[in-house]
């Protein structure tokens, strides 16, 4: 695990990185500008900038927060404040070209990097892979695949250490996993300025050696369909289904059966709206406003007791996510957006014994606030 807080500091150099890119760029199209004859354009370079605010990073329910600000639980907080402001830099490298017939091929390569600037515990890094496809005129798809190699989510309490060395602080372990996801989407024109999106992914967690009956295989399917009302109003709807599969064991010789540990299997329906609507152009500049709404019903399926698994035991959440953001397209191949996103969760379950502790653990509301600066470039 040190040596990946150690990489993560030299990467900090990225956001250097992207500026010089930014101006080696600009000085290139400026230059490119003044070449008379048009050429057929293949690459397309991006990159953003985007600072926000989160209120709350670790994603705690207020007990914790005011545990937090009462120096209580030595051991548990590895942070210096549960709020932070955070930047997040990506870049993109992407090529298209039509190696069938007409129908455009697009291969791309997307990198991002979350740095906290009080909390580096938290910074994480997300690479990507894709291969988009036309295969009709009005039909596409998508394959992708996407690895983050290590995200810090908080720090708990270890029930084995606990039996070890009692109720002291060096039985608070991290909880950190890695993650790769393999994903696949399929889209049709049905009608004109109708469009559906059938979308599926297969995602695997990989916990740390203190958590590894919380590895998983996560399977998710969904559906999305696209309704432009006017030339300046598109709305959408859509639905989505996760089951994830906990591994539920932690020693050689168990099965989720026979083990004493948590089982964090679960499954969960998510249901998505949104909409868009072009604004009036500002000084020639076109921009919009966009609302996504996303709330899901997740339910946990262990067979465990409440008294030998109390955060999953009959638990079930409800978690939504709501966007605005408003986007304007500045000269020069940049978008400038303002974004305000609201989250929260509430957990609850039918033992009356145990609807306080799981509350407490799970519940949460946070907000995150802030712009992104995207430069586009195509060469």
């Amino acid at each position: 695990m040190q040596m990946k807080r150690k990489f993560l500091e030299k990467i900090s150099v990225l956001p250097y990185l992207l500026l010089l890119l930014f101006f080696i760029v600009t000085v290139d199209k400026t230059a490119a500008g003044s070449n008379p004859e048009a050429k057929v354009k293949h690459w397309n370079l991006d990159f953003s900038i985007s600072p926000f605010y989160d209120s709350n990073i670790l994603k705690y329910s207020d007990k914790y927060i005011t545990r937090f600000l009462n120096l209580q639980d030595e051991g548990r907080f590895h942070i210096n404040r549960y709020d932070d402001l955070v930047a997040k830099y990506s870049a993109g490298l992407s090529y298209s070209n039509e190696f069938i017939k007409k129908l455009e091929s697009t291969f791309s390569f997307d990198f991002s990097y979350n740095r906290y600037s009080f909390n580096t515990i938290k910074n994480w890094i997300r690479y990507s892979v894709s291969w988009r496809q036309d295969f009709l005129p009005t039909s596409s798809f998508m394959i992708s695949y996407a690895f983050i190699p290590h995200f810090y989510v908080r720090h708990f309490r270890d029930e084995d250490w606990i039996a070890v060395y009692g109720y002291v602080p060096i039985t608070f372990k991290p909880y950190e996993f890695s993650k790769d996801d393999f994903s696949f989407w399929i889209q049709h024109n049905i009608f004109k300025g109708t469009r559906a999106r059938a979308y599926f992914s297969f995602m695997r967690y990989f916990l740390d050696p203190d958590n590894t009956e919380y590895d998983s295989k996560d399977y998710m399917g969904g559906i999305r369909f696209y309704q432009q009302i006017t030339n300046d109003l598109i709305i959408s709807a859509g639905y989505k289904y996760i089951y994830s599969n906990a591994k539920g064991y932690d020693q050689p010789g168990e099965t989720k059966q026979t083990s004493d540990d948590v089982d964090a299997t679960n499954y969960s329906h998510t249901y998505l709206a949104g909409i868009s609507y072009k604004l009036p152009v500002i000084l020639k500049m076109s921009n919009n406003i966009n609302l996504d709404v996303e709330y899901e019903r997740c339910f946990f399926t262990t067979n465990h007791f409440y008294e030998l698994d109390p955060i999953h035991a009959g638990r079930n959440d409800k978690n939504y996510d709501i966007a605005f953001t408003y986007n304007i397209n500045l000269p020069g191949d940049v978008q400038v957006s303002a974004f305000y996103t609201l989250l929260g969760r509430k957990t609850a379950t039918p033992a009356a014994a145990n609807a306080e502790y799981i509350s407490d653990e799970k519940s949460y509301g946070q907000y995150q606030t802030g712009i992104e600066i995207n430069y586009n470039f195509k060469f």
